[in-house]
């Protein structure tokens, strides 16, 4: 694939997975709320069924499979995180809260309840505005990025990222360790270099006259699309390759 994209293209591409990306660390992070919900509204289909005398109720049936829905979305969430698992979050959420209104309607209907319960009355709001946030989040995510990347660019990029970091400087001319603030490892890959960020696994590229690395002593001061980062020493083996690739040009 890399033969097939100019800097330009690859550029957005690298954009596109990485805001990718982001979001889905974002959904993972909500996935212990969306475990908690599905738990709670469990335990409240278990706590109906004792007040029913531990007797199974069609209208049970609706927060059971709500519930267990949270919990599934809760795990997709945590194990294969997308904008989707958010939105089926709302529409679950909205599905407890009406069910909740059905039930006090039945009840009230067969003269179990005068008037609806100030409890339930309290959980369907409450679960109620979360279901609106869940949505106005699950909008907010799908605003993030207008055009999602493709399998083929995700595996892509994973290739890349997966390349640079088992990279050596002393046995890959093209690898290059930088280890200024944040560390960087670095790929020449003819007239770019992607430029891997060790801590944040942020990948992102530069043609080769947007990166320049200049010796003082044992020391380099690396510029990256004109942002410099602070000086660093650097080993023998990358300012060679540094070298042959800067001159090829």
């Amino acid at each position: 694939m890399a033969e097939s994209l100019d800097i330009e293209d690859m550029r957005a591409t690298l954009a596109r997975v990485s805001i990718y990306r982001r979001v889905c660390e974002s959904v993972r992070a909500g996935s212990g709320h969306t475990l908690f919900n599905g738990i709670f509204f469990l335990g409240i289909t278990y706590l109906n069924y004792n007040l029913m005398g531990n007797q199974f109720h069609p209208i049970l049936l609706g927060t059971l499979i709500v519930g267990l829905g949270e919990v599934l979305v809760g795990l997709w969430k945590r194990i294969k995180p997308n904008p989707e698992c958010v939105l089926l979050d709302a529409i679950l959420q909205a599905m407890f809260v009406a069910s909740i209104a059905i039930r006090e309607y039945i009840w009230i209907q067969q003269g179990i309840r005068m008037k609806p319960s100030t409890l339930s009355i309290v959980i369907g709001l409450w679960v109620a505005w979360d279901a609106y946030n869940t949505l106005m989040y699950y909008l907010q995510l799908r605003r993030t990025f207008t055009e999602r990347p493709t399998r083929e660019h995700i595996d892509y990029v994973d290739d890349l990222t997966h390349e640079i970091e088992t990279a050596q400087p002393s046995t890959d001319p093209t690898a290059l360790d930088v280890p200024t603030k944040p560390a960087l490892q670095i790929k020449m890959m003819g007239d770019i270099a992607l430029i891997l960020e060790s801590s944040s696994r942020e990948l992102f590229l530069c043609s080769r006259r947007e990166l320049d690395l200049e010796r003082d002593g044992d020391r380099v001061q690396l510029t990256i699309l004109r942002e410099e980062y602070p000086p660093c020493p650097i080993d023998e083996d990358s300012w060679r390759n540094y070298e042959n690739w800067k001159s090829a040009g």
